[in-house]
């Protein structure tokens, strides 16, 4: 049977069942997405929305939004998250929320160790489907499935460095059509371990390599290497290579108090890329900065009519 384009990419999303949670470019930006331990320590209230339009130009595509909102004070942090995301005729909703904990190993280090729990829905709408010859009884209609999920994540950062472990989805979620349509997938856990070192902080250049891992059972490891820029504090630019065979560019602006707009290209170099394949993220957030010194924080005095800028140390 001849079907569209989209039908194409649904039965090849179902041969890599486990390559079903979003996957994004902009992980330095966006830790607390996928591990709940994630703390940031420049801003006690912020958040971040990212949109992702994967593979662009291809029917059926997967397109995600993805936004949170933090509260921290005193070592405790509490973040809601949103995500939606569709790919072909498939939609899934998800609604969760997470509270981490931090505690000082030093002046200049800090663990955070965080939970998460979340509600999702999964959704398949076959009347989307075109068929080029006539309908097929078996993939008509509309099925919903739902279901509650939980994370862990450990976090530990320092003036120069962090590392962290991440699991956002620790239950393998099956999601099994009753009626014996083609809606059944499984939804495995994913794990997620980050790094990275700040080499050059200086105000007006940082350098700051990082690395992110993801495993899933029955999926290839997925691996990104990243080397990041920020001139002046203003302007962040960002080059990396994931072994799926696809370079990743990133470029973005911080603006006053920390508000940020960062957007990132990726060029895939393998098959996808025949087709068009460009992938386009975009990303708004306030805080949520990993490329500052989170243990140092500015402060504007007033001394004989000028304005001065004081640094000193958060855990004082």
């Amino acid at each position: 049977m001849r079907i569209t384009i989209s039908l194409i990419v649904l039965l090849i999303s179902f041969s890599a069942t486990a390559q079903n949670r979003v996957n994004y470019s902009q992980y330095m930006h966006n830790h607390q997405i996928f591990n709940p331990a994630y703390i940031d320590q420049t801003n006690n209230i912020g958040g971040s929305v990212l949109y992702r339009n994967q593979w662009m130009g291809i029917d059926g595509t997967p397109q995600s939004f993805i936004g949170d909102v933090y509260y921290g004070f005193r070592g405790h942090n509490f973040n809601l998250q949103f995500l939606y995301d569709q790919i072909t005729v498939f939609k899934h909703l998800e609604i969760g929320g997470s509270y981490s904990y931090a505690i000082k190993l030093g002046r200049n280090t800090q663990m955070a160790f965080g939970m998460k729990a979340s509600f999702n829905q999964q959704t398949a709408n076959y009347d989307q489907l075109t068929f080029y010859d006539g309908v097929d009884p078996q993939m008509g209609g509309t099925v919903k499935n739902i279901g509650v999920n939980f994370g862990a994540g450990m976090f530990v950062r320092s003036k120069h460095w962090h590392v962290g472990f991440g699991a956002p989805y620790i239950l393998n979620n099956e999601v099994i059509d009753q009626n014996d349509k083609l809606f059944n997938s499984f939804q495995y856990q994913h794990f997620f371990l980050t790094g990275g070192y700040r080499f050059v902080d200086d105000y007006y250049f940082k350098f700051y390599p990082t690395a992110m891992i993801k495993w899933t059972k029955g999926a290839p490891l997925a691996a990104s290497i990243d080397m990041n820029f920020l001139l002046s504090e203003r302007f962040w630019l960002s080059g990396g290579y994931r072994i799926d065979n696809t370079i990743i560019l990133s470029a973005g602006i911080i603006l006053w108090k920390d508000f940020k707009i960062i957007y990132s290209y990726d060029l895939g170099l393998g098959k996808v890329n025949r087709f068009g394949g460009m992938t386009h993220e975009l990303s708004l957030g306030y805080g949520v900065s990993m490329y500052r010194n989170s243990f140092v924080k500015r402060k504007f005095v007033k001394r004989n009519g000028w304005r001065k800028k004081i640094r000193r140390s958060r855990w004082k």
